[in-house]
């Protein structure tokens, strides 16, 4: 038994011993040489930009030299040849607001004058208009202060009508009127010689009142012929007359028609003014001619002047 024991503690020892030749033996690994991490040279430094430069401020734009101011328009000069064909354009019954001032609207827009006859009790309750036809150098003249037919009115009556007339219009800030056209053209001696007024008639009337047409007022004006001389009767109290007139005007003086005033028409063309107690009816104008002999207004072309027109 002792024995066996011996033979085995022999054993193992011979086998310890051998395990540890075996692992002895073994040979130590090549040592590994380990290099150093390449060490990159810093890169140049990069050029330092430039400080930004201050932005300058942009140019102020030259303000363009002001424009010169051209030379002042010269105000219109009214003037009338005597020699060259001229028409007086009349209007009864007014003033109206509305009607009135749109035919004054075109007259003052084509340097154009016209004669109103107008009534009193309507100047009374209107009297702006008259005092605007005054001003654009119209001629203001009355129609009577009613309206009623002079011719049947006593001397008494009638004078008192168209004084009462007369303060209607210094009411509204224009002088009494010298001329008087009498309603509906109906006369007799008294209304002809004893008013201390100028009686005037017509001697184209248009019917504008009866027509309320404008297109038939054009077309009669239109188409009547040479008006050189004419006094032609409107109603300013249409608007159809408004329209009319609006065309008529310029078409006129395209024709190469002055339009002036009773008055100027009497002095220019037939070289006398309207005297106080007189009678200027168609009878009168159609048997008078252009005169060779006008008499002289403020505004009549002069004498130099005709002879470079000429």
């Amino acid at each position: 038994m002792i024995r066996l024991f011996s033979l085995t503690l022999t054993l193992a020892l011979l086998l310890t011993a051998s395990g540890c030749v075996g692992r002895a033996a073994a040979p130590d690994p090549e040592p590994v040489t380990v290099s150093a991490p390449e060490v990159l040279p810093d890169p140049p430094p990069e050029p330092e930009s430039p400080p930004p430069e201050e932005e300058s401020p942009p140019p102020e734009e030259e303000s363009p030299p002001p424009e010169e101011a051209g030379e002042p328009e010269e105000p219109y000069v009214r003037v009338i040849d005597p020699s060259k064909p001229m028409v007086a354009l009349t209007f009864d019954d007014g003033p109206s607001g509305l009607c009135t001032d749109q035919i004054l609207d075109v007259l003052e827009e084509n340097h154009a004058l016209a004669t109103f006859f107008e009534v009193g009790r309507n100047v009374a309750r209107c009297p702006e208009p008259v005092k605007r036809m005054a001003e654009l150098g119209c001629e203001v003249a009355s129609h009577s202060n009613a309206h009623k037919d002079l011719s049947r009115l006593k001397k008494a009556a009638l004078l008192a009508d168209l004084d009462t007339a007369d303060q209607a219009f210094a009411s509204a800030g224009v002088e009494a009127p010298t001329l008087v056209r009498p309603p509906y053209g109906a006369v007799n001696q008294t209304v002809k010689s004893a008013t201390g007024r100028s009686v005037i008639t017509w001697t184209v009337d248009t019917l504008d009142w009866k027509s309320r047409d404008a297109q038939a007022v054009i077309d009669y004006i239109q188409g009547y012929g040479d008006l050189d001389g004419e006094i032609v009767l409107m109603h300013s109290i249409y608007s159809s007359t408004a329209e009319a007139v609006a065309a008529l005007v310029p078409w006129l003086q395209e024709q190469g028609y002055q339009l002036v005033t009773v008055t100027e028409l009497m002095a220019y063309y037939y070289g006398e003014l309207p005297q106080p107690n007189c009678f200027y009816g168609y009878t009168y104008f159609t048997t008078h001619g252009r005169t060779d002999t006008p008499v002289e207004l403020p505004g009549m072309l002069p004498p130099a002047a005709e002879e470079a027109e000429g």
